[in-house]
Parts: C-alpha cells; sequence; structure tokens
C-alpha cells in the first residue's frame, strides 16, 4: 500500500472584531498590516491609501473588476512585495491595489481599527484554507 501524502498547515491567528469581521495580522515591508479574511473576495488586495503609507510601488498593468453591489473599478497592482502571515511567505501573491476607504470608514465607526487590506479566496484556495472559528485559527497548506 503506498503511503499517504500529510499536508501540513501553518496556523496563522485570527480575530473576531465587533464588526463581525474576521481579522488577521500580516506583515508587509516588515510592518504590521491587518488584513479581513474574505472567502468572497476574488483576489488579494491592499488599500490603495496603504501604498505609501508601506511604501510601495505600483505596477503600471492594470485591470477593470466588478464586486457585489459595486461598480466596475480599475485596479492596479503591487509591483513587488513582502506579504508574510507570520512566517508563510505570500510573496508570489498578486496583490492588487482598490479604495478601502468606505471599509475603513465603517470599521472606524464601528470603533475598529482600521485595515490594510483583504485577504481573498485566491490565497485561501490555493493554500487549502481551513478557518477554526473555535480555537481562532486560520490553516494554510503549507
Amino acid at each position: 500500500m503506498p503511503a499517504k501524502k500529510v499536508r501540513q498547515f501553518a496556523l496563522i491567528p485570527i480575530a473576531r472584531e465587533k464588526s463581525r469581521h474576521i481579522t488577521v495580522v500580516a506583515r508587509l515591508t516588515g510592518r504590521p498590516a491587518r488584513f479581513i479574511v474574505d472567502t468572497a473576495a476574488g483576489g488579494t488586495f491592499l488599500d490603495f491609501h496603504a501604498v505609501s503609507h508601506y511604501k510601495l510601488r505600483l505596477s503600471s498593468a492594470s485591470r477593470k473588476a466588478v464586486g457585489v453591489g459595486a461598480a466596475a473599478t480599475r485596479m492596479n497592482y503591487v509591483a513587488k512585495h513582502d506579504l508574510k502571515l507570520c512566517e508563510f511567505d505570500l510573496s508570489d501573491t498578486r496583490l492588487l491595489t482598490l479604495d478601502l476607504s468606505h471599509v475603513n470608514a465603517a470599521l472606524v465607526k464601528a470603533r475598529v481599527e482600521r485595515v490594510a487590506g483583504v485577504l481573498g479566496a485566491d490565497v485561501l484556495w490555493r493554500h487549502h484554507a481551513m478557518i477554526d472559528y473555535q480555537r481562532g485559527l486560520l490553516l494554510l497548506s503549507v
């Protein structure tokens, strides 16, 4: 009988905010960056206003995107980044920019700390994500 391949997972702490969003704390350019975990977001996004805060450069390439309840909007890619969740390297993830002012305004109104971005289904799907709500962990396949 052939040996079974055992999948290993990185354990990433998650928090449930007063706003009911699930967040993770990542690192970007060596600094903390909070992201909302959004299983319905097709991509991983950085708030357009956070680009300068983290001293990142945008690529000249852009694309149009449409989300639930939103009109089509133009997005740029971050040219190069070093996004990490704990020690889990996500620097190969295509990081798009999007204006998240409306999200952060709602978070501030709910007395929740602003977010730098959204961790989307592109990362969650590729790394076979599991969310353990009881233990407060996001599991990502290594």
